[in-house]
């Protein structure tokens, strides 16, 4: 069964359910309220019969006639009236063709151990309510009235109400076709989008919104991702368009350079062992610009690395006693850093990515200098700095400077610094340091 003949049914259900029990509770309070009239008949009935003069205790022994005169004057001709005494025996009558049923109840009011008590009774299929109370010692009258047209109008009743029910439902069954198909029309629409997205691989389709109910989040959520999926679209092609650029160098000296090598015999072993020292550079320059690929394009260390509450200084300091040992250089730590949520492999690389920007551009023996303050980490050289034309881009992947071209690197460090801060929903910052070189840095969100 589709979504949308479920939500019909359902809908229609819960009208239905509605409806019936409208129904049912119109035919109890009627039937009790009709009854309830019954009831207060029989009751005052019986006390116009214990204020008539001298019933019944005067009149023991009459026969039905001697009786009919000064009942007759209370009690109307579709009524049923008799007196039994404590031992169940019938003493008067007014209606010698129905003989109403005396049963122990009936006997215990007569004694006066029960009180005045309703109830239906059937004599010869007629269907009666009874009411038998004490009038008098040991007697007791009962009073019947027939139910005969209150059960034809509760019939009548409830043949209306089950017609309105069944109508009910049907309307219902209508109601919930019309509501299913207004309520699931967005769905629908995003189901061909989707479908149209799985056949077309057009990340640009999108769901026209005019709602602000559940439905209309879910498009707006589905437009949205699929905005993300065509950016991250865009970003992998130029990912690729701008890697298979900055491959092309390498690649295109390396392959010189052995084909010069195949003609070792033709060289001096000055300019063999040249070559080979090129060979040996392009090779690492190219190693180390396959890895960051990798990890720029899969960030595979941010997938596979669980973050949690972590002190950002001793993250700090891990990475600047490695870039101590590995450059020789003098780098100092100024400031305190707060506890951050975050995956302490994956900033270790993006601080350590920072310190060796500023090795690479400090003259030698320069001291590097690394201030801390809650969540921002800046690191400043002593080298020429930042021109303003390329600080907007000292964070794009591949981006070079001028002076940095002839320099080694791949122009991927800072953007994975970038990357990793974003995904801790942290900012990157470049700019001039008091000491005239560059100043790079993140800052990202503290635990309080």
């Amino acid at each position: 069964m589709s979504l949308r003949a479920r939500l019909a049914a359902l809908t229609a259900g819960a009208v239905a359910l509605a409806v019936i029990l409208a129904s049912a509770a119109a035919f109890v309070l009627t039937r009790n309220q009709m009854r309830s009239v019954v009831d207060e008949t029989l009751l005052s009935r019986v006390q116009s019969a214990r204020r008539i003069e001298g019933f019944p205790g005067a009149m023991r022994g009459m026969g039905p006639i001697a009786l009919a005169g000064p009942l007759r004057e209370f009690l109307p001709t579709d009524q049923v009236i008799q007196i039994v005494d404590a031992e169940g025996n019938l003493v008067l009558t007014l209606n010698e063709e129905l003989a109403l049923p005396v049963d122990k109840v009936d006997v215990e009011v007569a004694v006066g151990s029960h009180p005045a008590i309703l109830r239906d009774v059937t004599v010869d299929g007629l269907h009666l309510r009874m009411v038998t109370a004490q009038t008098g010692s040991g007697l007791a009258v009962q009073i019947a009235r027939p139910l005969t047209e209150v059960d034809q109008t509760l019939a009548g009743l409830a043949v209306l109400l089950g017609l309105v029910g069944l109508a009910g439902v049907v309307l219902a069954g209508g109601l919930g076709m019309l509501v299913a198909r207004g309520a699931l029309g967005p769905v629908g629409k995003l189901t061909e989008a989707a479908e149209h997205v799985a056949d077309t691989q057009d990340l640009s389709a999108t769901i026209d919104i005019d709602r602000n109910d559940e439905v209309g989040r879910l498009a707006a959520a589905f437009n949205t991702m699929l905005s993300a999926l065509q950016r991250s679209k865009e970003q992998q092609q130029q990912l690729v368009s701008d890697a298979s650029h900055e491959l092309r160098t390498p690649l295109t000296s390396l392959r010189t350079n052995i084909e010069l090598l195949s003609r070792a015999d033709d060289l001096a072993s000055e300019q063999r062992a040249e070559l080979l020292d090129d060979v040996t550079f392009e090779l690492q320059e190219l190693s180390t610009l396959v890895g960051e690929l990798v990890d720029l394009a899969t960030d595979a260390r941010t997938a596979q690395e669980p973050a949690r509450e972590i002190d950002l200084g001793e993250i700090v300091e891990r990475a600047v006693e490695r870039a101590r040992r590995r450059t020789g250089r003098s780098i100092t730590v100024d400031g305190t850093a707060a506890t951050v949520e975050g995956r302490p492999d994956a900033l270790e690389r993006a601080v350590s990515n920072l310190l060796s920007n500023a090795d690479k551009w400090s003259p030698p023996g320069a001291p590097i200098r690394v201030e801390l303050a809650g969540g921002r980490v800046a690191v400043s050289d002593h080298g020429p700095g930042i021109a303003e034309e390329d600080l907007p881009h000292v964070f794009d992947r591949f981006y070079r400077a001028v002076d940095a071209r002839t320099m080694p690197g791949s122009g991927l460090g800072l953007a994975i610094v970038r990357q990793v801060v974003e995904d801790h929903g942290g900012t990157v910052f470049a700019g001039r340091a008091e000491s005239g070189g560059a100043e790079v840095g993140f800052e990202i969100p503290i635990l309080t």
